[in-house]
């Protein structure tokens, strides 16, 4: 009567690792901190708002006063370069005024926090499942090495899950105002992660959320724009050539198949073939939704190792309903390919995330004709409601 109850061996082995691996993690992350606790993405946004709040928001853009700000805070004298520089629109700036009241270490703690709360919620909102089953996909996705690095460097992809959730749970629920409004957020922090999102809603037929998406984002370009001025502009468009330059912020995208044309054909081809599927499967929103995520990153030229968990979103959502074998089967490989960018292996998770936009056009044939696993009813995936 007791065994019962007892969970399957392979979610209690799912678990153990990833708890193992997410501790594992946290650990290196406090060793990291305590042994550099200027190094980190974070010291970036900080300074833009510093900058912002003490000389106007026109010159977050400003190299040479990034410089002077980064060295007066940090000991980076030489802090600024194509790799180190605040290329990101001035909402995210805006964001950072709060922990601009600390120095940077307490502040970045502090953002941890924030970011980790973030995404718990998210979770919390969209994540399927009952008792070890769902808490075990948390632990997952601490467990994943792009989220470790994303969290060690003070990245702000969380922020971009934590969106995108709340604009799934408003859309599940219609209220298309909310879910344009935080889809319009999510824009303005990381762009290259959700840019086809919208589209991808547009042409299936859901253009209420785009709309006040539109309207919103429209609000906060005018308010940017205005705080930047025309020099604030200027630099912003200097910064981006600049960055430009540095090869590395392309590291997950299909340059790693020949740079140039090359590239650019295949991610070109990629962002139609999703927005084409999204049209032909428009019946099932997280289809839609999950094509407009992939298809945005696989389409994208600037793409980083600490923006890969923005996968975990869609997949959440994926999971919600009775996923076909193959699509579960895929979820786990994208772990290992996940996993495999911790020592460079990159190409994996290109074609992966390519094979999934393919496999997601195929899932309603494939949950119909391919026979399921027989899972207990304590564990299936089905719908948590808040």
């Amino acid at each position: 009567m007791g065994d019962k109850k007892l969970p399957p061996l392979w979610l209690s082995a799912a678990a153990v690792t990833a708890s193992i691996t997410a501790l594992d993690g946290l650990v290196r992350r406090v060793q990291h901190f305590v042994a550099q606790p200027y190094d980190s993405d974070f010291r970036l946004n900080y300074v833009a708002a510093k900058i912002g709040l003490t000389y106007g928001w026109s010159h977050i853009y400003d190299r040479g006063l990034e410089q002077r700000v980064m060295a007066a805070v940090t000991p980076y004298k030489n802090g600024i370069d194509t790799m180190h520089m605040y290329t990101t629109p001035p909402p995210l700036a805006w964001l950072h005024i709060p922990f601009t009241l600390i120095p940077i270490p307490p502040a970045f703690v502090v953002w941890v926090v924030f970011t980790t709360a973030l995404l718990v919620g998210a979770w919390w909102l969209v994540c399927p499942g009952k008792g070890l089953a769902r808490v075990t996909l948390l632990l997952v996705a601490f467990a994943l090495w792009p989220m470790y690095y994303a969290f060690s460097i003070g990245q702000t992809v969380m922020l971009t899950i934590a969106c995108l959730a709340a604009c799934w749970w408003y859309m599940e629920r219609k209220r298309w105002g909310p879910a344009g409004a935080v889809l319009a957020v999510a824009l303005f922090i990381k762009p290259q992660l959700i840019l086809l999102l919208p589209l991808a809603l547009l042409v299936s037929g859901r253009w209420q959320p785009v709309l006040y998406c539109a309207l919103t984002s429209a609000a906060l370009g005018a308010v940017a724009l205005i705080s930047l001025g025309p020099p604030g502009v200027s630099a912003y468009a200097d910064s981006i050539r600049y960055t430009s330059t540095n090869v590395f912020h392309g590291i997950l995208t299909y340059a790693w198949f020949g740079r140039g044309v090359v590239a650019t054909s295949i991610e070109v081809s990629l962002g139609l073939i999703a927005l084409a599927l999204a049209w032909y499967r428009r019946d099932r929103l997280d289809i839609v939704f999950a094509l407009g995520i992939v298809g945005s990153t696989a389409s994208a030229f600037y793409l980083h190792e600490y923006d890969v968990p923005v996968f975990l979103l869609p997949a959440w959502v994926l999971l919600r309903s009775r996923l076909s074998v193959p699509q579960r089967a895929w979820l786990v490989l994208g772990i290992v390919c996940a996993q495999l960018v911790a020592i460079g292996v990159i190409r994996p998770i290109l074609l992966w995330e390519a094979g999934w936009i393919g496999l997601l056009g195929l899932e309603p044939w494939l949950a119909v004709r391919v026979p399921r696993l027989t899972i207990p009813r304590w564990v299936e995936m089905s719908p948590v409601r808040s």
